[in-house]
């Protein structure tokens, strides 16, 4: 009767946990998808709106380059803070500061100011978007960790399918302003629907053994020294680290400058309309919820490494072939595959980074280098618009979006493999409920 008892303690476990998982998935969800709608409405027309506020390339470029030196700040700050605040309700205060800042955008009556008040939009997105990923990985079973990204991630593609086509509409009104009124609502209504999410299972008092301390020959190396082990451990997820520190670098470098030069380059190079800037911006998010989580799952399963390659091998195509002014169904087509990748990519990375940082502070590391990585962002629109402003062409400063997500894809290679044969998943752990040593989870 006791093995019984010892066999069945870690499937309650499991079954508990895949049950809060649902029910936290299903809100974060939800309020990913309404906050996305408004972010989505706003962002691909930002550049044109600063433009209206008399912005050169050069201020364009310091208005990404600024908003992401802020995201590092809130990122790097949220780590800290979710050792005595609980994720759960960083989300909600992040989300919020997120909305009053866009309020106030919407008010801009210069190009300074809105580089101020994007600044702290940035702040509230950083210490949202690290407590959120904390908090997924509080609540998810560490085999459906990518899935469990992915799902969230494809939420928000789901509001971008909508929110560009509403954003171009109003656009094509004469209104730039109204974007931003609409994100700063949509925001607060995520804010209020977060004091709802369940607690995690830390906050709770549900813990979880180590593998050493159950005992578990086949998730820890109970015939290694603790010295040599500790020290070999500590070695590789250095290593794991530096590697997805460089990838994630990349990625928000392509980012940077693919989001300071597309709808600019779109209008003048491809004569494309406010309405059709946005239409063809939402594809990004078709692609993600129609193959996001289905390839997230495969990561879980698979390997998640060789997925996050096949992520950054689906994005770059599109870059190429914007550059290259290619018809209007293969940018089409070219835009959902991307969408997709973006999520897998993503997906994959986060859960890479939540096993890398299994031991020791989570908080403070997981946010160290999403925090540093986002600075990527500064030099993806920095260079972009440096190259755009200094030759004139601004097809060359998208090329840098194509060049930096490249890196990223290149960069996995260096990271050990996760391979796993079909089916076989990786076992829980009791990282996730105890690694922070607060109820920050």
């Amino acid at each position: 009767m006791p093995t019984t008892t010892r066999l069945n303690r870690p499937l309650r476990s499991a079954t508990a946990r895949v049950r809060a998982l649902d029910r936290s998935l299903a809100l974060l969800a939800g309020m990913a998808f309404v906050m996305q709608v408004g972010v989505a409405v706003m962002l691909p027309l930002l550049p044109l709106y600063a433009q209206s506020l008399g912005a050169t390339p050069f201020v364009l470029g310091l208005l990404t380059s600024g908003f992401a030196i802020t995201l590092a700040i809130g990122q790097l700050g949220a780590g800290f803070m979710a050792e005595r605040v609980a994720s759960r309700r960083l989300i909600v205060s992040g989300i919020g500061i997120y909305a009053a800042a866009n309020i106030l955008i919407a008010t801009s009556s210069s190009a300074l100011l809105l580089i101020l008040y994007r600044g702290l939009a940035g702040l509230g997105a950083g210490v949202g978007i690290v407590a959120e990923r904390l908090y997924i990985t509080a609540v998810a079973d560490r085999a459906r960790l990518a899935f469990a990204n992915g799902i969230i991630s494809a939420a928000y593609s789901a509001g971008t399918v909508a929110g560009p086509t509403i954003g171009g509409l109003l656009a094509a009104g004469g209104d730039l302003h109204l974007p931003f009124v609409v994100v700063g609502i949509t925001s607060t209504l995520a804010a209020v629907a977060g004091l709802w999410l369940p607690k995690p299972p830390a906050e709770r008092g549900t813990t979880q053994r180590s593998p050493v301390e159950r005992g578990d020959a086949g998730t820890a190396r109970v015939d290694e020294p603790a010295a040599d082990r500790a020290a070999t451990d500590g070695a590789s997820n250095r290593r794991r680290l530096v590697v997805l520190f460089v990838v994630q670098a990349g990625f928000q470098a392509s980012f940077g400058a693919f989001i300071t030069t597309y709808a600019p380059f779109a209008s003048e190079r491809l004569a494309w309309t406010t309405a059709e800037i946005g239409i063809v911006f939402s594809m990004f998010g078709l692609g993600s919820v129609l193959l996001g989580p289905f390839l997230a799952r495969l990561a879980d399963r698979r390997g998640r490494r060789r997925f996050g390659i096949i992520g950054a091998a689906m994005i770059l195509p599109f870059v190429l072939l914007y550059v290259a002014e290619a018809p209007r169904p293969l940018l089409y087509l070219s835009t959902v595959v991307a969408g997709a990748g973006v999520t897998t990519l993503e997906a994959a990375w986060f859960a890479l980074l939540s096993d890398a940082t299994d031991g020791g502070r989570r908080s403070r590391t997981f946010s160290t280098i999403v925090a540093l990585s986002s600075l990527g962002i500064v030099v993806g629109s920095v260079t972009a618009a440096q190259i755009w402003e200094r030759t004139g062409n601004i097809g060359l400063g998208m090329l840098v979006a194509a060049a930096a997500v490249g890196v990223s894809g290149l960069a996995l290679l260096a990271h050990p493999a996760d391979d796993r044969p079909k089916g076989q998943s990786t076992p829980t752990t009791d990282s996730a409920a105890s690694s922070t040593g607060s109820p920050a989870s």
